[in-house]
């Protein structure tokens, strides 16, 4: 029975993820957006074959490992203030 009360419990909780509006934070965004953006863009984008979709496919890989960093350098980031 208590395993429904905390199920329910945390269902009802909210996380909130506070994102910083600093300077670095938003130029990573922006970097890893204009990277996702030219692979799906771009002529001959992934969704036809050809060295043109090759390049495409590495432009967005960029772009999600560029927003991977970002976020992975925010998570470190907050862990070091807390300690």
């Amino acid at each position: 029975m208590s395993i429904g009360k905390t199920r329910s419990a945390t269902a009802r909780e909210r996380i909130e993820v506070k994102l910083p509006h600093n300077k670095g934070f938003i130029r990573d965004v922006a970097i890893a957006g204009g990277f996702i953006a030219i692979g799906i863009l771009a002529p001959g984008s992934p969704i036809e074959n050809g060295f043109e979709a090759h390049l495409g496919g590495i432009s967005v890989g960029l772009g999600l490992g560029w927003l991977i960093k970002c976020f992975v350098d925010l998570k470190g980031s907050s862990h070091a203030k807390q300690s």
